[in-house]
């Protein structure tokens, strides 16, 4: 049996969070684009590709940048990444969203998601949220559809192994209906 998180601490990233943010994402992106990027990529430097992403992001953020982590006693748990008032239309860009996989099926990415969900409600009134998935990441598409996220658009990801890869980009104009299907989630024991 899988024991749970313990005690989690959300917090806002910093600097000092790079390496363990890079980290999870590489290893996030190794496990779950399996299939779908090339063997030689995942296989290869994804670590220092990454690096480059989280030292810029956290030492010279975008001033609607918001970077949240979950720590739990054994470490970074996930952790989640969002730009505001990235798209006139769809509001809020949910960059990033990774839960390590000895987390995962533990409520961790819908707290995640929370958390960036009220921060947009209260500090980008009015806006959206939106984010583009893999379409060969049925996981996450379905735990976006299950949040009530809508398909408002398609198009290829040019993957940093040369590749074009079908993304999806589902949306949630209002958040007021996110925010309560996860208070509603994140609430049962």
């Amino acid at each position: 049996m899988v024991s749970g998180p313990g005690v989690l601490e959300f917090r806002l990233a910093n600097q000092k969070d790079a390496a363990r943010i890079t980290e999870l994402h590489a290893a996030s992106w190794r496990d779950t684009y399996r299939g779908l990027l090339s063997d030689e990529y995942l296989d290869g430097d994804v670590v220092a590709e990454r690096t480059k992403i989280w030292v810029e992001r956290l030492t010279t953020p975008n001033p609607k940048q918001r970077i949240v982590l979950a720590e739990a006693e054994r470490g970074l748990a996930g952790f989640a990444c969002a730009i505001g008032s990235d798209d006139a239309e769809l509001g809020t860009l949910l960059d990033n969203l990774h839960v390590s996989r000895e987390f995962q099926r533990q409520g961790i990415g819908a707290k995640l998601m929370h958390e960036i969900a009220s921060w947009c409600r209260v500090e980008l009134p009015g806006e959206g949220l939106f984010l583009w998935v893999l379409e060969g990441n049925r996981q996450a598409r379905r735990f976006y559809e299950q949040l009530g996220a809508i398909k408002v658009n398609e198009d290829f990801w040019h993957a940093p192994d040369g590749r074009l890869i079908p993304g999806l980009c589902y949306a949630w104009k209002r958040l007021d209906s996110l925010v309560s299907a996860l208070t509603m989630r994140t609430s049962k024991p």
